[in-house]
């Protein structure tokens, strides 16, 4: 069961703390991790066919503060039958009308090989490499010059076309947009929290850490994480099923529900979180 990492900030982040803590869901996706990220309108793609853990690349992304950008892709691999190899591993790379695409996707889909992928051909033998080629060939014919609305709107329905095939939940990126999409049964959650000023102190779930953001953060950062599952102790909100959610320079730009980047504009206070504090630890908490 693959999971996915997003980050849309509006100006370039370090990944540093959001992979320390996707890093370790590859104990149970060990076939593979990969990051995409933007040094300009270029994209880098790091990625083995290995646990995350046990690869002395990934410890070095971890840690090397010279990675920035204001979107970031990242993927874990647990195989579904395909071969443990780097072509087969996430996220993959596509050039259309000058722009660098990357795309990561978690679900299994069948019979997809009925879909057109033009010029695009797949390298590998996975069924999220073959779907990306059929979306770049979808968009290559649609001639999208700038996205609107509408093209949004085409967009997200091409995303439910290939969602009909099976489980469907993909990170796609073209270096200035972020498009996240959730399976529209559900399949294995999507979910996103903003991180805007005031900073607080935050646990990653997955070692029990603490993080001061306010050590780490500049203030003027703000923008979006994306994840499979929640990575910390923030609030942390649901994608609806089958939802699109576009983001740009750190904020919601188009959401197939209405969603919008104000409905998240107001911080978290300290007595916010002392409230959640108390609430997690006590035996009557509302789950």
């Amino acid at each position: 069961m693959c999971e996915l990492l997003g980050m849309a900030f509006h100006e370039p982040v370090k990944p540093t703390l959001s992979f320390r803590g996707f890093r370790h869901r590859g104990e149970k996706n060990p076939h593979g991790w990969g990051l995409a990220y933007y040094p300009d309108e270029a994209a880098q793609v790091i990625k083995e066919p290995i646990k995350a853990s046990e690869s002395q690349l990934s410890e070095f992304v971890k840690n090397y503060p010279k990675i920035k950008s204001k979107i970031i892709v990242g993927h874990v691999r647990s195989s579904s039958g395909t071969s443990i190899t780097y072509k087969n591993t996430h996220p993959f790379q596509r050039e259309l009308n000058g722009k660098d695409y990357v795309f990561a996707h978690n679900g299994t889909l069948h019979d997809y090989r009925e879909l057109e992928t033009g010029r695009f051909k797949p390298i590998g033998e996975t069924d999220s490499e073959y779907v990306f080629c059929h979306i770049l060939d979808s968009m290559e014919r649609k001639t999208i010059i700038h996205w609107t609305d509408d093209t949004f709107n085409w967009f997200h329905k091409q995303l439910e076309e290939v969602n009909d095939y099976g489980n469907f939940n993909c990170i796609i990126s073209d270096g200035e947009y972020l498009f996240c999409y959730h399976d529209k049964q559900g399949y294995n959650g999507l979910c996103f929290v903003q991180r805007v000023a005031p900073f607080h102190t935050v646990r990653l779930l997955d070692e029990d850490f603490n993080i001061n953001l306010e050590e780490e953060k500049e203030q003027s950062q703000k923008g979006f994480i994306i994840a499979t599952r929640r990575l910390t102790d923030e609030r942390w909100e649901s994608f609806h099923r089958g939802e699109l959610i576009v983001f740009k320079n750190g904020d919601i730009v188009y959401s197939s529900s209405g969603r919008s980047a104000t409905q998240f504009s107001t911080p978290i206070t300290e007595k916010d979180l002392e409230i959640l504090k108390i609430l997690r630890r006590s035996p009557h908490r509302l789950t």
